[in-house]
């Protein structure tokens, strides 16, 4: 365990902080109260949800020696108390200090490596994820943080290590840890997801950052951040991670314009896309001497995946892909231009990328002998399940089916844009559900059907299996089945019980049943 390998006094530890505390040694810090033993300092903040200085209590029964507590009083800053055995210090500012507190603890782990921080509303999971496994193709032990967990990359036999509260980004403490266990594992990259909500919260303001990626930007978490203009100033803060060293942006997205105005003139561009039609003479303002590009041209799609001429300001060269889906494209590019930008050589990751394999549960085909291909994919947001629906399309002969459902007390706005979206993509819908939490399946499902046109062409199937079945039982063998919305998740929260719920393994067994 890292923690034993990092027994620190809080007195030096809080010396770098200005703070003359006690000589107390601790092996790690904790901002669960549940997790708090003897050896741990106990985090008490106020969070976006729960203020943990009201665990303060729970913590010191349990035995907690040492206790960072949050004060609202700027006058209060570095005073101590003691409560029983433990002593309370308390830091105006905490929630701002965390990250840099980790780092000190964990002696700073991404100075150790390399960094690549992936951002955007759509592709960040799939970036990640194909980063790392070409950049291990490509010599260096890798990692990664993100929706799918943690974990050193170690090809198919990699073990994720779910992220508590399943964020997609961990929490500051946590995100400094996974670091410095991955230092100690050798690893030499890491490639990790920055989420918006991460991002304001400064979870990752001390991480040093060498290389950042966006995506794109569409509606999302708009009930956390309230407008687009807000979600995509806190997608943005990315820029002023320490260490930043080149941008990657997508040029089919034209919020890449603002990363480009709000970057530093000392931090490299690398500009990816895929030129089709009139795009292409527009990308050619990404080809001046000031910038570097990575763009596909003359893009097809097939059944058994894509492929496109790559043209880069290191080189050209034809790839093809396993994958399906414009945005995948988009995903492989964006992972290409980084490569490139830290330095790997042209022809090496040409051959690495024409080795790819799938991300799990991100556009992953199951083959059914004699009855319709399945897909299975995490899009959850109208601009996702429009462009995988869409991109479906490229990929079949036959009909497009879609199975999706829409989260509970989350954005209820999106939920009728997620409808529009099916219809757009889709020639045949069928809604289910997917975490309703503490609503009931049908609002949420009248919620969708409030978007479509044609809603009597909808069908409502609440049970997310029988619902594949429906498909299977009636679509033909020239057809696409798209599941949504759930992809590599394991689980389903329905109430307030949390399920086990693997799709991927679900249309595997059905894969088996149905083909002939």
């Amino acid at each position: 365990m890292v923690v034993k390998a990092f027994i620190q006094s809080t007195r030096a530890l809080m010396a770098k902080f200005g703070i003359d505390a006690p000589d107390i040694r601790i092996e790690g810090l904790t901002l669960d109260s549940r997790e708090v033993n003897t050896r741990l300092a106990f985090i008490a903040i106020k969070g976006h949800e729960r203020d943990g200085r009201d665990f303060i209590p729970q913590a010191i029964s349990l035995g907690a020696r040492v206790i960072l507590a949050q004060t609202d009083d700027s006058d209060n800053h570095g005073n101590m108390e003691m409560r029983d055995h433990s002593v309370i210090i308390y830091l105006h500012g905490l929630p701002q200090m965390l990250s840099a507190l980790a780092a000190a603890f964990y002696d700073y782990p991404a100075q150790k490596m390399a960094t690549v921080a992936v951002t955007g509303t759509n592709g960040k999971t799939s970036t990640v994820q194909l980063l790392t496994q070409l950049k291990d193709a490509l010599g260096t032990r890798s990692a990664s943080i993100g929706t799918l967990g943690s974990s050193v990359f170690e090809g198919s036999n990699t073990q994720w290590k779910n992220t508590p509260a399943a964020n997609t980004t961990p929490d500051a403490i946590r995100m400094q840890y996974l670091l410095a266990e991955f230092v100690q594992s050798e690893v030499r990259h890491t490639a990790f997801e920055a989420s918006s909500h991460a991002l304001v919260q400064g979870r990752l303001s001390t991480v040093k950052t060498d290389i950042a990626v966006f995506t794109n930007l569409t509606r999302d978490h708009l009930d956390y951040h309230g407008t687009m203009e807000e979600y995509g100033s806190a997608k943005r803060l990315l820029l002023a991670q320490p260490g930043l060293k080149a941008a990657v942006l997508n040029a089919n997205d034209s919020e890449s314009e603002k990363w480009d105005k709000e970057a530093a003139s000392s931090i490299l561009r690398v500009w990816t896309g895929i030129e089709v039609g009139e795009s292409g003479s527009a990308m050619n303002a990404y080809k001046q001497p000031q910038y570097r590009h990575c763009f596909a041209t003359k893009p097809t799609y097939h059944s058994s995946g894509c492929q496109f001429e790559l043209n880069t300001s290191w080189g050209n060269a034809f790839i093809s892909l396993p994958l399906f889906g414009e945005f995948n494209v988009s995903n492989v590019l964006s992972a290409i231009g980084t490569l490139l930008a830290e330095g790997e050589r042209f022809d090496e990751v040409v051959n690495a990328v024409n080795a790819i394999t799938p991300v799990p549960g991100r556009m992953e085909v199951f083959p059914v002998n004699g009855a319709a291909n399945i897909v299975v994919d995490y899009a959850h947001t109208p601009d996702a399940l429009e462009k995988v629906l869409l991109s479906a399309k490229f990929h079949t002969s036959g009909q497009v089916w879609c199975v999706f459902g829409c989260g509970g007390d989350r954005d209820k706005g999106k939920r009728p844009l997620m409808g529009q979206a099916a219809e757009v993509g889709a020639d045949v819908i069928v809604i289910t559900t997917d975490n309703s939490r503490s609503e009931a399946p049908e609002a949420i499902a009248s919620d969708i059907i409030a978007g479509l046109k044609n809603a009597e062409c909808a069908v409502c199937i609440a049970d997310r299996e029988a619902a594949i079945r429906h498909c299977l039982s009636l679509a033909t063998e020239k057809d696409i089945i798209v599941v949504a919305g759930k992809g590599h998740e394991d689980y389903q929260i329905i109430g307030d019980k949390k399920t086990n719920y693997n799709e991927r393994a679900v249309v595997a067994r059905l894969q088996q049943e149905y083909s002939k």
